[in-house]
């Protein structure tokens, strides 16, 4: 039921998207706007998080652009990011060892491009943790005591990022971009939690429609 949730509200903010920055304004068509759909994977982990390390997630965005130049553009938009950190377990206490955060995020970034075919780019991201997975710890035998998401994270976080791509034949982005927390995650203020993740995508850009 909470992957369809996702799912769903995860559509409804692309369509929302859409229908805002393309027939905004009275019904109006933008001009010099354009869109994108990517897809990628993404490795993440928590920085302060003791005994943590990198976990391997998935990543979907939808994104509009719009110019400010030849080479320079605004890109903003929604994406879903399957975020969190692979806890060490030596002691085999961990039910699970996947710390599990299902994210969407709305990031806004400055792109310059260069020749047509290299990117650079920079911005910022308002984050949400809708739900997630806490494993279940060991306490005596084969008991285990659950942990409840929404009561250890926060709903609302931020990032920065920066950002290098390659466009081959106008249409297809290759991008690397590194998003760095700068807003505690966790509930409790003796943690200072901040996710940190890296996303290697490919996108479909729809640069012949402008």
């Amino acid at each position: 039921m909470k992957k369809l949730l996702l799912t769903l509200g995860f559509a409804m903010c692309v369509t929302f998207s859409h229908s805002q920055m393309f027939y905004g304004g009275g019904g109006s068509v933008c001009l010099d706007c354009y869109s994108s759909i990517e897809v990628g994977a993404v490795s993440s982990n928590i920085s302060g998080l003791d005994n943590s390390s990198q976990k391997i997630g998935f990543h979907f965005g939808y994104y509009s652009y719009k110019y400010v130049s030849e080479t320079v553009t605004f890109r903003f938009g929604v994406s879903y990011d399957n975020l969190g950190a692979t806890l060490d377990d030596p002691d085999n206490l961990l039910e699970s060892n996947r710390l599990i955060i299902h994210s969407i995020n709305f990031p806004l970034s400055v792109h310059y491009t260069y020749n047509n075919q290299f990117q650079g780019f920079a911005g910022g991201e308002a984050g949400t943790n809708f739900f997630g997975k806490i494993p279940a710890r060991k306490t005596s035998g084969t008991q285990y005591v659950d942990y409840d998401f929404n009561s250890n994270f926060n709903l609302f976080d931020a990032s920065v990022f920066v950002g290098a791509g390659y466009i081959l034949a106008n249409n297809i982005d290759i991008n690397l971009k590194y998003n760095l927390g700068v807003t505690n995650v966790s509930k409790n203020d003796d943690n200072n939690w901040k996710k940190n993740w890296f996303t290697l995508s490919i996108a479909y850009t729809f640069r012949d429609d402008i």
